[in-house]
């Protein structure tokens, strides 16, 4: 089995993991929130105090929350600024990118299938995608949907993000997932994986007999009256784009706008996009049994089945408080879920370029939250939502957790906003030594590269990917060695090693383990 390179995400969560035991031993409560009064029961009002102080603590032009109660929608509101370009505010109809809150839809659509009988939860995956392969036989002939919803089906974690960008069909990118290596036995434990999840959303597709999306808004969005919720990319071209929250990062005390990171393909991963109103609308009926306005959307058995735990996964620097070492952390299909005062929770959380978002559940007392925020890495939904579950179902005694979630988000920000600086050029290379570089080299996996120099920089090189020719800033680092980096906001550098003869051009490269070969090499 290959040892990949654990490349931004694998390294960012060794790192947080290692360095944030010692917040739970801090006495000092700095940041507090306000009229903190645990188990007193959560208003408007107070929803408004909570939102209202996190959008100045953490930093975060805006932001758009929902809560159900006890089954019923107590508010759906928007707060603050939707693009600070323009000045447009957040409004309770403004969309946000959900991220990987999208996951949730697609473990309700696959449930939404069972429930009539053409799809099961243990189905082998070989059995609905047509000549589907994982990259070992055992793999292929038994993983499932299932499998792919709760993270366990043997893929590297966080690995594989890139398909979104580079122009292939989903059919192609289905087929060329066979030769995605290991990154541990299957199901052994869980790796967070949006390939996972691209596949669960192939499943539900073709057990439809449609797109993705299209299976979805009929299964799930149009009986829930939600008209606007959908693919983020195509409601970014439609008339709602007007009402579009902008995606923000915060550096040197001020906010700029970003391009919006759009999973244009990995849909059923990361790429919807919803506002608090039709959300609210959605966690009502996750909460009310599958019920809505009278009409049954999905099972009581359905939602048992997406809301119990399958598999026990490590707490990784993505999760905050109150989810600690006490609380538990499993994978349920589409959710993560967790123990708060004796109660079960469930949960999702997501982040793109300059998006935060998650979701919460209590199903047992029929409560949800949903927080929707417009700006790069910050910890605020997770305050708001740590807040709102604390005056709500905390005990008298208990601690304000958002001292711990304030530090935990500055560690991450101090990790990442200072840490990507653009390495240095080899001066010392040659005309001949950079032109060895340039060439197309091709990979089962990945497709066809190329190495070219940049038109618009002709001594710089550029790294173009895939028929979209996805363009990565290069830089020429030694005589074998690129480093490039992706137009993404949490993009790193990432070193591509070629295998450079004494004379003549390079003949290979290796991108995360895997090799390019040069096209036409003898190689």
């Amino acid at each position: 089995m290959k040892r990949h390179q654990r490349t931004f995400h694998l390294l960012l969560a060794l790192c947080l993991f290692t360095g944030m035991n010692s917040v739970h031993s801090q006495e000092s409560q700095e940041k507090a929130l306000p009229g903190y009064l645990p188990g007193s029961g959560i208003t408007p009002d107070e929803v408004d105090k909570i939102v209202e102080w996190g959008l100045q603590e953490f930093h975060s032009p805006g932001a758009s929350v929902a809560i159900v109660k006890d089954g019923e929608i107590l508010m759906a509101k928007g707060y603050g600024i939707a693009d600070t370009d323009t000045g447009a505010t957040v409004n309770k109809e403004t969309l946000f990118q959900l991220a990987s809150v999208s996951k949730t839809f697609t473990a309700a659509a696959f449930a939404s299938l069972v429930d009539q009988k053409s799809l099961s939860w243990d189905k082998p995956a070989k059995d609905v995608l047509p000549n589907f392969e994982m990259y070992t036989p055992y793999s292929t002939d038994w993983v499932t949907g299932t499998d792919f919803l709760v993270h366990r089906a043997g893929f590297p974690g966080f690995f594989g993000d890139i398909f979104d960008h580079l122009g292939l069909s989903r059919e192609d990118i289905r087929h060329r997932l066979r030769f995605v290596e290991p990154g541990y036995s299957f199901r052994d434990h869980p790796e967070y994986s949006n390939i996972g999840f691209f596949l669960a959303g192939e499943m539900v597709a073709q057990a439809g007999n449609d797109t993705f999306e299209e299976v979805l808004k009929r299964e799930i969005l149009s009986p829930l009256q939600m008209n606007v919720t959908g693919k983020a990319a195509d409601l970014l071209d439609s008339d709602f784009s007007a009402n579009f929250a902008a995606a923000h990062v915060y550096e040197n005390g001020q906010y700029d706008v970003v391009p919006h990171n759009l999973s244009k393909v990995f849909v059923s991963a990361g790429g919807l996009a919803s506002n608090a109103v039709e959300l609210a609308s959605y966690m009502q009926m996750l909460l009310n049994g599958g019920q809505f306005d009278e009409k049954s959307i999905l099972s009581q058995e359905a939602l048992d089945q997406m809301f119990e735990p399958v598999i026990t996964s490590d707490i990784s620097f993505s999760e905050f408080p109150p989810i600690d070492e006490n609380s538990g952390y499993d994978y349920s299909p589409g959710w993560g879920v967790y123990h708060y005062n004796g109660l079960k929770v469930v949960e999702k959380g997501g982040a793109l370029d300059g998006v935060r978002t998650i979701i919460v559940l209590v199903p047992q007392e029929k409560f949800g939250i949903v927080v929707l925020a417009n700006r790069n890495l910050t910890a605020l939904p997770e305050a708001i939502r740590a807040g709102i579950l604390q005056q709500q179902f905390g005990n008298a005694d208990e601690v304000d957790l958002q001292e711990e979630i304030f530090q935990k988000s500055k560690q991450i920000d101090d990790l990442l906003l200072g840490s990507n600086e653009a390495p240095e050029q080899d001066s010392t290379l040659s005309p001949e030594q950079i032109q060895a570089f340039i060439g197309s080299y091709n990979n089962d996996l990945f497709g066809e590269w190329r190495v070219a120099f940049d038109p618009e920089a002709p001594s710089s090189l550029i790294l173009r990917s895939g028929p979209a020719a996805f363009e990565a800033e290069v830089v020429a680092v030694a005589k074998d060695k690129l480093s490039i980096r992706w137009p993404i906001v949490l993009g790193t550098w990432i070193d591509l090693d070629f295998t450079m003869p004494s004379k003549g051009k390079a003949t290979a490269f290796t991108f995360d383990g895997y090799t390019f070969r040069r096209q036409g090499s003898s190689q």
